[in-house]
């Protein structure tokens, strides 16, 4: 019987010793499953390495790589224009209407303003409001340093004139997922099959 009970025991501890070494195996397995999984560095020709802060029409503050590992159309607008600004918001909303619905789920809207003095987060719910834009908009506004920025890196040239308007040009931009430039779309009411090629050869 003695025999016996400290057979007992020796097998008990030895069971609970090798149950402790598969506690401690699995979680190293999963805490090296996590520091694997590590953000991929961006390229140099991300827009998404600037760092200015920008304000939405929620009143919401984010960086434009807020936007990241989404396939992003954006153009820079401003919400008092009465001519190329509606025509650019209605080209988008063209390529919107033109993605199936599981395309959509990879693909987000933004407008940028480049008139920061006018264009507030109230003026641009006002403005999505009247364009009848959903919640996969998101319209932006920032300093005048940040908008300056934003517009030299995206080659959209801006210019003040009097009465508070802009020259400005008209381009459809598509980022893919890491913020990098994969297509530019110039002027109005164009053949938009480049730019659905470009959106749906970055789908997943």
């Amino acid at each position: 019987m003695k025999t016996s009970f400290v057979l007992i025991i020796i097998l008990s501890t030895v069971l609970i010793a090798c149950n402790e070494n598969k506690e401690i195996k699995t979680r190293s397995c999963c805490s090296n499953e996590k520091s694997a999984v590590a953000p991929k560095e961006l390229s140099g020709e991300s827009v998404y390495n600037l760092t200015s802060s920008w304000t939405t029409q929620n009143n919401e503050n984010l960086k434009l790589d807020h936007f990241r590992n989404k396939i992003t159309v954006t153009a820079m607008v401003f919400t008092h224009c009465e001519s190329a600004c509606p025509r650019i918001v209605a080209d988008m909303q063209r390529i919107e209407s033109s993605l199936s619905e599981k395309e959509l789920k990879q693909v987000t809207f933004l407008l940028i303003s480049m008139d920061p003095e006018r264009d507030t987060p109230t003026r641009l719910t006002e403005f999505s409001a009247d364009h009848k834009l959903n919640s996969n908009w998101t319209l932006i506004c920032s300093s005048l340093d940040a908008t300056m920025e934003i517009a030299n890196v995206l080659g959209v040239k801006v210019k003040k004139l009097e009465g508070g308007g802009f020259d400005h040009s008209n381009i459809i931009h598509v980022f893919d997922q890491e913020g990098v430039i994969a297509n530019q779309q110039n002027g109005f009411a164009m053949e938009q099959d480049e730019t659905l090629k470009a959106i749906r050869d970055l789908v997943r």
